[in-house]
């Protein structure tokens, strides 16, 4: 988000519907969007952002892919056991600290499962 005509927004209902998700969920975020200005040439955005997702193969991991578990399976594994955070949910916890938009979220990102409270995501990210 461009820095030089960011503003604050809230969610829409729709979003949230989309992105399967509660007001509480997200509480102390501060989502924003871009209006356009002189310097990001209109567009609202300035610059871009990676988006992550980390699969660390730990011990209930390995034991999955030996098994020949589904990858929802593995998936779900990682999630649940070793702290995995979905690309969904680390573009959820920078559109919540304002570098991106829910928008671009919703555009780009996949969403399999719902997002986990933002607050556990910010322990899970160290941020």
């Amino acid at each position: 988000v461009c820095p030089h005509c960011a503003v604050d927004v809230k969610l829409t209902p729709i979003q949230l519907q989309r992105l399967r998700c509660t007001v509480n969920d997200l509480q102390g975020a501060t989502f924003k969007k871009g209006r356009g200005c002189r310097m990001c040439k209109q567009s609202g955005y300035r610059s871009r952002i990676g988006v992550f997702e980390l699969l660390v193969l730990d011990e209930p991991v390995r034991t999955a892919i030996l098994d020949r578990k589904t990858s929802y399976e593995i998936r779900a594994i990682s999630i649940n056991q070793s702290g995995l955070i979905t690309l969904l949910e680390d573009g959820l916890v920078k559109a919540a600290a304002g570098v991106t938009t829910v928008d671009e979220i919703l555009r780009c990102l996949p969403i399999f499962n719902p997002p986990r409270p933002l607050a556990e995501l910010r322990r899970l990210a160290g941020v």
